[in-house]
C-alpha cells in the first residue's frame, strides 16, 4: 500500500497500459463496463432485465419546491413501460400552491380526496404530513401506547360497497368462524400441518417471494423457482402476485401519505385490515397497476391473476381430500387467519409501536416480535 501511494504521488495522472481486448472494445465503440460508486437507482440493465420499471420524473414537494413545479414536472413526464397513454397529469390539488409540508395527514387527505369525482394521479408524491399538525386535529384520537394521532377518513360500514368488498368480508368471516372448530379437531398431526403450511405460505410465499423477490427485487432466482415460490404466495390467499406487489410498491412510494393504501394515520383498524374492505378507496389510490409492468408482461402472473379464486377453492378441496374437516380447519382456516394477521401487523403494529433508529419522516418502526412472526 505504501509503494502504491508513492507511485500515485509521483505521477497522479499515470494510467495503466490499455490491454488488446480493451483496445478492440474501444475501437468498436462499445463502452467498457466499469464498477461505479454512483448511487444505485435500480434501473441498470442486467441479464434478467431491469430491476425496476423505468422511473417516472417525479420529486416530492418541499419548502423549496412549489406544488406548481411538481405538477409541471409530472405533466412533462412520459409514462412508464405500462403506465398508460399520454402525459401524466397531476391532481388539481397539487397545482394550488398549498404548503403541503405544513399540513396534517387529514388535511392532505381532504385536499386530494375531498372531491369524490376527481381523479388522483398516484405517480405524483406529496411531502410527509406534519405530525404536529396531525396531533392538533380536532377529531383526532391518540392510538394507545404510540405517538400517532389518527383520524378516521372513511366510514367502516357506510361507504359504497363493491362486489369485491362483499366477497372479502364473506371470506374473512368464514375462515375466522372456522377457527372456532380448532379445539374439537386438534391433533398433533394437524398442528404439524399448520406449522408446515405456515412456513410454506408465510415465509416462502409472502416474505421471501412476494415481498423480497417480487416487490423489492432483492435477489434473482431461476424462473421455475420464482414461479414455484409465487404459487406458495397464492396459497396464502392474500391476493395474486400482481395485486400484492403493486399495492406494496405504492405503499413504499407514498408511505404514510394520503396515497398510502394503509396508513396508520387513519387508525389501527384501517391499517390492519379495514383498507381491504373498501375497494372504492383502494382503487383510487392504487388501482392502475402501472408499477408492476415487469410482472404484467409475464403470462404466468396474468394467469394467476385471472384464475385466483380457482386456486383458493382448489387448495381447500385438496386439504379436505387429504385430511377431512380437521385439515380444512388447521391447514386452511387457522393457518390462513394466522398468516393474514401477521402480514397485517407489519402494516399496523410496525407503524405504531417499536424502536426508530432515525427520523424517516413516516411512521415505520422496528418491531422485533412482528419481525420474528413474519420471518
Amino acid at each position: 500500500p505504501s509503494s502504491f501511494g508513492t507511485r500515485l504521488s509521483r505521477n497522479p495522472t499515470r494510467r495503466r497500459p490499455t490491454s488488446p481486448t480493451a483496445a478492440r472494445v474501444k475501437a468498436a465503440g462499445s463502452p467498457r463496463r466499469r464498477f461505479s460508486m454512483a448511487p444505485f437507482d435500480g434501473s441498470a440493465p442486467s441479464a434478467h432485465g431491469p430491476l425496476t420499471d423505468p422511473p417516472v420524473a417525479m420529486q416530492p414537494l418541499t419548502k423549496r419546491t412549489s406544488a406548481v413545479a411538481v405538477a409541471a414536472a409530472a405533466a412533462a413526464a412520459s409514462p412508464g413501460d405500462e403506465g398508460g397513454e399520454g402525459p401524466i397529469a397531476a391532481p388539481p390539488a397539487l397545482a394550488s400552491g398549498r404548503e403541503w409540508h405544513r399540513m396534517s395527514y387529514s388535511a392532505q387527505w381532504d385536499a386530494l380526496f375531498g372531491d369524490a369525482s376527481a381523479a388522483v394521479d398516484n405517480s405524483v408524491s406529496v411531502p410527509k404530513p406534519d405530525s404536529r399538525a396531525q396531533a392538533g386535529e380536532p377529531h383526532g384520537a391518540r392510538i394507545a401506547a404510540s405517538h400517532v394521532t389518527a383520524v378516521r377518513k372513511r366510514p367502516v360500514v357506510r361507504h359504497r360497497w363493491m362486489l369485491r368488498d362483499y366477497a372479502v368480508v364473506g371470506f374473512m368471516t368464514s375462515i375466522h368462524a372456522g377457527c372456532l372448530l380448532a379445539p374439537s379437531t386438534f391433533s398433533w398431526s394437524m398442528l404439524s400441518l399448520f406449522i408446515v403450511l405456515y412456513f410454506v405460505t408465510g415465509c416462502l410465499g409472502i416474505t421471501l417471494c412476494y415481498h423480497r423477490l417480487l416487490s423489492h427485487r432483492s435477489f434473482v432466482v431461476p424462473k421455475w423457482l420464482e414461479y414455484t415460490l409465487a404459487y406458495c404466495g397464492v396459497l396464502a390467499v392474500e391476493g395474486d402476485p400482481i395485486e400484492w406487489v403493486s399495492n406494496h410498491r405504492f405503499h413504499h412510494q407514498h408511505t404514510d401519505e394520503p396515497l398510502d393504501p394503509h396508513s396508520a394515520y387513519e387508525g389501527f383498524w384501517w391499517a390492519h385490515m379495514g383498507w381491504l374492505m373498501d375497494n372504492e378507496m383502494l382503487n383510487r389510490r392504487v388501482g392502475d397497476r402501472s408499477n408492476v409492468g415487469y410482472l404484467r408482461k409475464q403470462f404466468y402472473y396474468r394467469f394467476l391473476a385471472a384464475t385466483f379464486p380457482l386456486h383458493v377453492g382448489l387448495q381447500y378441496a385438496v386439504l379436505y381430500m387429504c385430511g377431512g374437516l380437521p385439515a380444512v380447519v388447521w391447514g386452511g382456516c387457522v393457518r390462513q387467519v394466522w398468516v393474514f394477521h401477521i402480514t397485517w401487523l407489519v402494516n399496523s403494529a410496525s407503524h405504531l409501536w417499536g424502536s426508530k433508529a432515525w427520523d424517516t419522516g413516516d411512521l415505520s418502526r422496528n418491531n422485533w416480535w412482528v419481525g420474528l412472526l413474519a420471518f
